[in-house]
């Protein structure tokens, strides 16, 4: 941007469609790449198609589960918990489980056939020569396979329901004036007044944009989150509060971790790495994965296993910078450090599944308004959609509550 900002003043003050379509442009391409250019999260993220909605909607689906809670007793499974991210039903059992289903719970390897379902119970068989031991508590069992022939008729047939994903926008505006007097007089450190306070106008929008992509919520009304038309209030939803949104629906404490003031260590990356792969099903071999926290806590991540490491005499820099974490899960995540994000969050998010974007036919307008006196006064305004993240639930853990200082 810096190399064009005598172009963008010679635009700033006129007034012909020429002019206006090119400083359109200019804004636009000034914001989005200075913009991620002093953010590394946002430069991250992806610039969508604009919309011509109040509210951008997607359909996602819950997959079917690879494990299910359930209670052995003698030879009676008794199904418990949720399926489906709601609280578990007779019908929902029957799109998970059949007969001829054989579970395994891995804690011991125990396999049972499931040989009839009744409501939130099966009749199971040990199966593959194990022997049924009961369950002192409800456990996860694992879906292992289902008993198939040639000549077994298809019944039970199976069906995922649609579910709505949504978010709203956000309207940034600021206003700027300037006297004629102070337009025209030159300063010892500014060559340009009008240029100068633009300059620093804008940056402010940067940043407020910044903030907005990363830390926005949308309007409340003291029992759902409110979009669009229905309120005045901003609607956008930003990245770090999707895990907050997935929580409220089925909470995982796994992968939506309270640190209450304690520090960060290394098993707490393990942790948050392992259970979203295993509960929340991430797909760590395809997309773009980063974790993502501010400064502050990259400062506890560059002091793991210091004491563990040497420096060898010919060194000559000083202290320890950590990139990447290595997970015990055998996966290795790039680390972001950004001053946008708030304090206490760390995120584990896969970049690919992310974008945001603007309002269609609203990304950079500029607006003069007419004055009594002698100075000119301006509107700068863009409307953008909420981050839009697919399948949230497995693209994007949290870790909260981290020490501040």
């Amino acid at each position: 941007m810096a190399g064009d900002v005598s172009d963008f003043m010679k635009l700033w003050t006129q007034s012909d469609i020429e002019s206006e379509r090119l400083l359109q442009k200019f804004l636009l391409r000034g914001l989005d790449k200075v913009v991620q250019g002093e953010s590394d999260v946002l430069s991250k993220l992806k610039i969508g198609n604009a919309a011509s909605s109040p509210v951008v909607r997607w359909m996602e689906e819950w997959g079917y589960p690879s494990q299910i809670t359930a209670r052995l007793t003698g030879t009676t499974l008794t199904f418990s918990g949720h399926l489906f991210g709601k609280p578990i039903t007779a019908e929902s059992v029957k799109q998970a489980i059949r007969a001829g289903t054989i579970l395994e719970r891995p804690t011991d390897g125990v396999q049972a056939k499931v040989a009839s379902i009744t409501d939130l119970t099966a009749a199971v068989a040990a199966y593959g020569n194990t022997v049924l031991s009961d369950d002192a508590a409800p456990v996860s069992w694992e879906v292992i396979a289902e008993v198939w022939s040639d000549y077994r008729d298809a019944a039970d047939p199976r069906s995922l329901d649609l579910v709505f994903r949504e978010v709203g926008t956000q309207i940034h505006a600021e206003t700027f004036e300037i006297p004629k007097t102070r337009k025209n007089t030159k300063y010892e450190i500014v060559s340009d007044e009008v240029e100068h306070q633009v300059t620093a106008l804008l940056e402010k929008l940067r940043r407020q944009l910044a903030y907005a992509v990363l830390r926005s919520r949308p309007y409340h009304d003291g029992t759902s989150y409110v979009y669009g038309n229905k309120t005045e209030e901003p609607t956008m939803c930003g990245l770090c509060t999707w895990p907050t949104i997935t929580q409220a629906e089925l909470a995982n404490p796994n992968v939506y971790v309270n640190k209450g003031g304690a520090a960060l260590t290394k098993a707490d990356l393990d942790n948050l790495a392992e259970h979203l792969w295993l509960d929340e099903h991430a797909n760590y071999n395809a997309g773009n994965w980063h974790i993502v926290c501010h400064p502050l806590t990259h400062r506890f991540i560059h002091d793991f296993d210091i004491s563990y490491r040497r420096m060898e005499r010919d060194d000559k820099g000083v202290g320890f910078q950590v990139d990447t974490f290595d997970a015990k899960i055998g996966k290795s995540f790039p680390i972001i450090s950004d001053r946008y994000l708030r304090p206490d969050t760390l995120i584990l998010v896969n970049f690919a599944k992310t974008e945001y974007g603007y309002y269609a036919n609203d990304r950079v307008d500029r607006k003069e308004i007419p004055t009594q006196g002698r100075y000119q006064r301006w509107l700068i305004s863009f409307q953008t959609y909420g981050v839009v993240v697919r399948n949230p639930r497995a693209n994007i853990g949290m870790i909260h509550g981290l020490p501040t200082s």
